[in-house]
């Protein structure tokens, strides 16, 4: 069994789906609530459960009496009551993923004590069916779905004590697991590293100067060939995230080490990674996240601080794999342990939840960037020739952040009709070019330095002959 000093850190499993941006400027984060959960959450996840198009949030306790709690989302930042669920003992990691193929999300604990996963296949209401379990590894903490050996059905890898893989039978069920690495992992997450259009995986290993983060290249049967090994030098490797952050179509690391500092290994796309560099956090910097928080088209980090008053640092990226100092937000909590990123209120800028370790909460930071945007038509439908006016009105989405500034950028479709300033979060644009047909008028908001950019839904406009 391996010692419980190895905390967990959340597999980050939630995005946003974003546009894209040309340019953002805004920066910043509001803590809004605290949701109360069991005894020492150790994992958040952020996935739509129920199909309601809104983001529902499950956490792992390790002191939970062997459930999982759901927490379905309004749609506005807010979450109903809290739904516990039967699991195994000692819940740790989560995923949320379709492992029977039916369409609707399931979710996968790693238990701690029972050295097992569980199995909760969703109804697709937000419920779920009386868990399956399948044996892992020792201890296993971390756990991630993929399809590793190329027959399109889900599969598993768990951090655990000899990290496990569990090949998928497409029904929800597991075959027994193989062993690719015998070491004991804090961490693990999958990717394409060497981009042959096989899962890869990154596993973190070690404590102090012996930390490092292995990588196994998937040989797309479910086995796995020895990597490079990167060398942390630091304290144990807590979470690893995986994304693109430089644009050049090949997918990094960021990891996690318990020390003052997240670290970044850039892919060369050959399954290689440049030697980590690191950036400093406040306190001790446990899990990450990434998402791209400003809209600006670059990925940016979030990181859970493990510290008496509870931070969430954010790190925004300039495009290119580097990261200027970080923005530091307070979460009404403590200890924070896991992280992850979602758009909560439906404004098109990803926010925050963050597990507070000692205080049994989870706050929700909302991301003080976003805006809601309505567009109107002075008449509708139109006759061909005739002047229409289109107003789009640009709002807040948390309140006390100020009134939008900056232009709006009229389109039919994919083709510009003009710009309009806004003017007391209001932009006009008055036009008589409309041919006869159905248009689509989409309002592209620029974002200014409080707000980041956005887009309206489009506005049905039709015109009669």
């Amino acid at each position: 069994m391996l010692s419980l000093g190895r905390l967990i850190r959340v597999i980050p499993l939630a995005t946003a789906i974003l546009g894209t941006a040309a340019l953002a400027h805004a920066v910043g984060f509001k803590a809004v609530g605290t949701l109360a959960v069991d005894p020492a959450p150790r994992s958040v996840a952020l996935a739509d459960l129920n199909g309601d198009g809104k983001l529902d949030l499950v956490v792992a306790s390790y002191d939970s009496n062997q459930t999982v709690s759901v927490f379905l989302g309004n749609g506005d930042g807010t979450f109903q009551p809290q739904v516990r669920y039967a699991g195994g003992s000692g819940p740790y990691g989560l995923a949320a993923a379709d492992v029977n193929l039916d369409g609707i999300v399931d979710l996968l604990v790693a238990n701690y004590n029972d050295d097992t996963i569980s199995v909760l296949l969703g109804n697709g209401d937000g419920t779920f069916q009386p868990q399956a379990v399948f044996p892992t590894g020792d201890g296993p903490i971390g756990i991630v779905v993929a399809d590793f050996n190329g027959d399109g059905l889900p599969d598993v890898a768990t951090a655990s004590l000899g990290a496990a893989v569990l090949l998928g039978n497409g029904d929800g069920s597991f075959q027994p697991p193989t062993f690719p690495t015998t070491e004991a992992a804090d961490s693990v997450a999958v990717g394409d590293f060497n981009r042959d259009g096989k899962s890869d995986l990154a596993f973190g290993y070690g404590v102090g100067a012996r930390a490092k983060v292995q990588i196994l290249l998937g040989d797309g049967d479910g086995s796995f060939t020895t990597g490079a090994t990167y060398q942390l030098d630091v304290a144990t490797p807590y979470s690893i995230a995986v994304r693109d952050l430089n644009h050049d179509g090949k997918v990094d690391l960021a990891v996690t080490t318990f020390e003052l500092a997240v670290g970044v290994l850039l892919g060369h796309g050959d399954g290689t990674f440049r030697r980590v560099k690191f950036y400093s956090t406040p306190q001790s910097a446990y899990a990450v996240a990434i998402d791209d928080f400003n809209r600006d088209g670059n990925l940016d980090l979030a990181v859970a601080i493990y510290g008496k008053m509870g931070d969430a640092s954010v790190f925004y990226g300039n495009g290119d794999g580097t990261f200027p100092p970080s923005s530091d937000y307070k979460t009404k909590g403590d200890y924070a342990d896991a992280i992850a990123a979602g758009d909560l209120n439906g404004d098109g800028s990803p926010d925050l939840v963050v597990a507070n370790q000692t205080l049994y909460t989870v706050s929700v930071l909302l991301n003080t960037g976003g805006t809601r945007l309505q567009t109107m038509s002075s008449l509708n439908p139109s006759k061909a020739g005739q002047s229409v006016t289109f107003t789009t009105t640009v709002r807040q989405s948390v309140p006390g952040t100020g009134v939008p500034t900056g232009t709006i950028n009229f389109l039919d479709g994919n083709t510009s009709l003009g710009t309009a300033p806004l003017n007391s979060g209001v932009a006009m644009l008055t036009t008589s070019g409309l041919s006869q047909g159905t248009h689509n008028i989409v309002a592209s908001y620029s974002g200014d330095t409080n707000f980041n950019p956005n887009t309206a839904k489009p506005l049905v406009q039709v015109v009669n002959p």
